[in-house]
């Protein structure tokens, strides 16, 4: 006990003890991940204006022509100045989105009185005043992986520093400085200055993420880059482009430009919420849109899965001194079926009566998938906040048992997709309907006792372990003396499957605008 009669934990001495939420309880949420990042490579969530990909280009050229010092530290250095100044040029701009050190930029203005902004001791690594935390700034934290990944950078043989690529870095890295002329000059003797005059940041304002021009050879290399793979035999240089075409595909549709849900929701209904059918024209871009399928439906997957995980939890919240699993299961079900219509007699009866809706991205069929992800979504909640009803978990379940009669009647291969994943390490929809095939006969409450204490509270109980021996403390239950305590609570999440970046990307180079497609746009999908 503690001086003011609290009581006080202590930690075991052998583990640091670090809670972190959001770590995909359950360790489904990893196979979403790995098949979205074959989807859109060179792009990730932390890549946000595709003017980077030049910018960059055209400093490791720059650095290696007038610089040439390959110590690491001498890099670092270039790069965090360079950073700093561009996100001063983009809030001088108008605060443009997908900035790093945009906040430091904003407050280091709104504040300057002189007129001067001393930015190197700002980007000086372990800076306590810095533009941005990471010590190697956006290009570490996001950028560098994915200049390597399209073919933007090489390894050198001599030194740790990248080179630019003979086929595309060095190209892109001339275009970028034809394209924004003599500033490119001044950008680097400012960056060798370590300060720059507000009048100074109004002559760069050129250099700006969305400053593109629309007619040039700097927007041509980018289009080149995202939709014209250099190397034919490149698989992954096709994904890209591929996705790319789907997203365009998916603005013809709406005639406008489109949000990351609205893509995936009409990839995987393959059409629009008023069942306007998605025109693809090509056998390639179907079998890509199918990938994207399988994708989003094992993301749904999870996502009734951690929905049943939220509703155990706010269960287990009722019994503060614990319960024992033996008697926590079998009250989650009774409260779960206390809400059905009707209990099935087993799993097979069950989903032969769970009819999926002719759209399953319908918002008016209550039955649809979007319809049940959006109710649990609104519902479940991921904390305290928001209490898992019954009804909400009963829900998840029926969106199972949708998922598995798509599977099963529309005869979709998600095996080819989803078993490259080791099944003890990646729980997919794949292994989840292997799992309920398997016990398809049982009758349906003991069915739905053992996936909820099987699939559900051993599993995360096995994933926080995991977790724990990397250091990680994420258990969300606890095991004392037989009983089953609540440590914390987390709830259902869609993976983000770098859709948001990729639509930026086709703005700043002029292939989407505020009325959809723009005619760069229409052609390169085809339907212009």
């Amino acid at each position: 006990m503690t001086d003011e009669g609290n009581v006080a934990i202590n930690y075991p001495v052998w583990t640091e003890y670090r809670k972190k939420n959001g770590l995909d309880p359950l360790g489904m949420q990893n196979s979403s991940v790995s098949l979205y990042q074959t989807f859109l490579p060179g792009i990730s969530n932390v890549t946000l204006r595709m003017r980077y990909y030049g910018l960059y280009a055209w400093l490791c050229w720059t650095y290696a022509q007038k610089i040439g010092d390959t110590n690491p530290e001498s890099w670092k250095r270039f790069i965090r100045r360079a950073e700093a100044l561009y996100a001063l040029i983009a809030y001088w701009h108008g605060g443009e989105g997908g900035v790093a050190g945009i906040e430091w930029a904003q407050k280091v203005l709104d504040q300057n009185q002189s007129g001067l902004i001393e930015f190197a001791q700002a980007a000086e690594p372990g800076s306590e005043n810095y533009y941005l935390k990471q010590a190697w700034g956006a290009y570490g934290a996001a950028y560098r992986s994915q200049l390597f990944e399209i073919g933007i950078f090489d390894q050198s043989n001599e030194h740790e520093l990248p080179l630019p690529s003979k086929e595309i870095g060095e190209r892109l890295a001339a275009v970028f400085e034809s394209s924004v002329g003599e500033l490119a000059r001044s950008f680097y003797d400012i960056v060798q200055r370590g300060s720059v005059a507000n009048g100074e940041l109004d002559e760069l304002r050129p250099l700006a993420p969305s400053e593109i021009a629309f007619s040039g050879e700097e927007r041509d290399l980018y289009h080149e880059i995202l939709l014209e793979p250099f190397d034919p035999t490149d698989g992954r240089a096709r994904a890209r482009r591929d996705s790319i075409l789907l997203i365009l595909k998916v603005a013809a549709l709406l005639g406008r430009e489109p949000v990351p849900e609205e893509v995936r929701w009409i990839l995987f209904a393959g059409c629009d919420q008023q069942g306007h059918a998605l025109d693809l024209g090509s056998p390639e871009l179907e079998a890509q849109r199918q990938l994207w399928w399988v994708y989003h439906a094992n993301d749904l997957c999870h996502v009734a899965y951690e929905t049943l995980l939220k509703f155990t939890l706010d269960t287990l919240a009722d019994y503060p001194a614990g319960i024992a699993l033996s008697r926590l299961i079998p009250l989650c079900v009774e409260r779960i079926l206390r809400t059905a219509p009707g209990t099935p007699a087993h799993w097979t009866a069950f989903i032969d009566a769970s009819r999926p809706a002719s759209n399953a991205y319908a918002a008016d069929d209550e039955g649809s998938e979007f319809s049940l992800s959006l109710s649990i979504m609104k519902r479940a909640g991921r904390n305290d906040a928001s209490v898992c009803p019954p009804e909400i978990a009963w829900n998840a379940v029926r969106l199972l048992a949708i998922l598995h009669r798509r599977v099963r009647d529309e005869d979709r291969d998600i095996a080819s997709v989803l078993c490259r994943f080791n099944p003890e390490a990646f729980h997919s929809l794949l292994t989840e309907i292997r799992f309920l095939e398997a016990h398809a006969g049982e009758p349906f409450e003991a069915l739905l006792g053992r996936l909820l204490e099987q699939r559900v509270v051993q599993r995360h109980l096995w994933v926080a372990l995991q977790k724990l021996r990397a250091g990680d403390y994420t258990f969300l239950i606890e095991r004392d003396e037989g009983k089953l305590r609540l440590r914390g609570k987390d709830g259902p999440v869609f993976t983000n499957p770098r859709l948001g970046p990729a639509i930026t990307f086709l703005k700043d180079i002029h292939l989407v605008g505020g009325q959809g497609l723009t005619d760069y746009g229409a052609a390169a999908a085809g339907v212009a």
